[in-house]
Formats: C-alpha cells, structure tokens, sequence
C-alpha cells in the first residue's frame, strides 16, 4: 500500500487516476481547487470512490504546503506525488498578452514547482519517494496554435530532468508520463487569448483548430485516458529504483510514430551531452 498525492484530481487523468489507486487499496489523497465551490461535486463523488480529498491550489505555495501536511499528518508518510494538475491554452503566439503567458506559466510550470517544494523535505527526510509528473509529447513537439503550451511542457520536462539528477542521492526518484493527445476535458476548457484584434487575422485556421480540438475531447477516438492512468498506478506500484525516467503513452494507432520520434530526440540529446563532457555528470 502505498499512500500518494494526486494533483489535479477533479477530472480528467487525475481523477481516473485517484480513483484506480484507491480501488487497488493505496491510501490516495486527491488535491482539488475550490472543494467547497465548484468542485463540491467532484469532491463527493472522489469520496465515495474511497478517496481522501484535500484542498489544493497549486497557484499557492502555502495551500501545498498544507495540503502535504495534511496528508502527512495523517498517513505518517508520503509516497508518490503525481503532479497532474495543469491546463491547456490554444491560440496563435502572437495573440497572448505578457500578462497570459506569465499565467500560463504559472499553472503549468510554477504549479509542479510549488508542490514539489511542498513534498521534497518530506521524501529527501524519508529517503525513499517519488515524483511523477503528467508530462506531455506537446513539450517535444510543437504544434500551431498550442506554442505557448508546448513551451509550458517542455519547461516542466526540464525541471523533471533536473531533479531525477539532483534528488537521486536521497533516494528520491522524479519521472515523467508524456502522453499523447486523449479524448479528456482539457481541450474543451482550453484558455484562449483575449486580444481579439490580434487574434483575427488567423480566422478560419484558429476557429477549425478549436473545432477539432473539442470534438477530440468528447470523441472516443484515438484513446481510452484510461491507458494514462494506469501508466500512472503502475509507476506508483513500482519498487524503488526500478522507474524509468520517461514513459510514452499513445494509442495504439500512434504509439510506434510516437516511439520513433522520442527516440530520436533522447539519441540526439545524450549525443550532445557527450560531446560537451557532461554525460559524466548526469549518471
């Protein structure tokens, strides 16, 4: 049994995330924004599934703080943290003001950063524990109109890079799950910018995106998200020193292309890190 913190929690792979773990008898604490408001009845229907629900705003370093010390209040320990929680923007670069990206980034980038602060003097204390984040294959690849996305993910796969070096001595793994594109809410509630002006000159291009973007979520093509979430309780399940650092998850109709192009990028990484004399550094 293990006991983990799922971020996130309210929907999507969080939540068929949650739900799994506990049905496998872990002790699984979902944290969830806004408990009392718009997410009472997520919150209720996590409970009935055996899930412990915590208040958690990954905008605010002082509700992770307290969301992990609930759970270790309570548990004694801490496990596995799954950095889930996360949103999706869509539009052309240009159109997001400064002021959207820094919010952006703030979601998905300075939200895993605050509970990994939150959790790591816990597992480094222990000596045994893991980081997972939700990462995506949208922070290897770059498509139009998810750019600022995109740089999102791959600024969170390289703060996962790091600490899988930096926390390896204290015993403490950090993982990454990159997912491909699953039929989940996170498209249909996808931000978009609020320069219209900006936005216009990329009329029928941007609006046929958005079109294909929400059918996707309520399609069950190409994936069942349930494929995500096991990947998830798999690692949770794992024993220590066995993770690997990375691993891809995409429909069966994608998963080999998808394979072959991550491949090729960590060839292409490794090579360059050799060739610079730091490979000797990150083992």
């Amino acid at each position: 049994m293990r006991v983990v913190l799922v971020t996130g929690a309210g929907t999507g792979f969080g939540r068929l995330t949650a739900e799994a773990l506990a049905a496998r008898g872990h002790h699984v604490w979902a944290g969830v924004r806004d408990v009392g408001g718009r997410n009472e009845k997520a919150a209720a229907e996590l409970r009935s599934a055996g899930v412990t629900v915590v208040e958690l705003d990954v905008l605010d370093q002082a509700s992770a703080d307290a969301a992990v010390a609930a759970v270790v209040d309570a548990e004694g320990r801490l496990d596995a943290v799954i950095n889930n929680a996360g949103r999706m923007f869509a539009g052309p670069v240009e159109s997001f003001t400064a002021a959207e990206i820094q919010t952006i980034l703030d979601v998905n980038v300075l939200g895993p950063a605050r509970v990994a602060r939150a959790a790591l003097p816990v597992l480094r204390g222990q000596g045994h524990g893991v980081l997972i984040q939700n990462g995506s294959l949208a922070g290897w690849v770059s498509m139009p109109y998810t750019g600022l996305y995109s740089a999102s993910k791959a600024a969170v796969k390289a703060l996962v890079e790091a600490w899988h070096h930096e926390l390896a001595p204290f015993g403490v793994e950090s993982v990454t799950v990159d997912a491909a594109s699953y039929p989940t809410n996170i498209g249909a509630n996808a931000g978009s910018p609020t320069d219209l002006d900006r936005l216009a000159p990329y009329g029928a291009n941007f609006t046929g995106f958005l079109s294909d973007v929400t059918a996707r979520a309520t399609s069950t093509e190409p994936g069942d998200p349930r494929e995500v979430a096991d990947v998830f309780v798999r690692l949770v399940e794992m024993p220590d020193g066995t993770r690997p650092r990375r691993t891809i998850v995409a429909p069966v109709s994608e998963h080999d292309a998808v394979t072959a192009a991550t491949t090729a990028a960590d060839s292409a990484t490794e090579s360059v890190a050799t060739g610079m004399g730091v490979r000797a550094h990150l083992v």
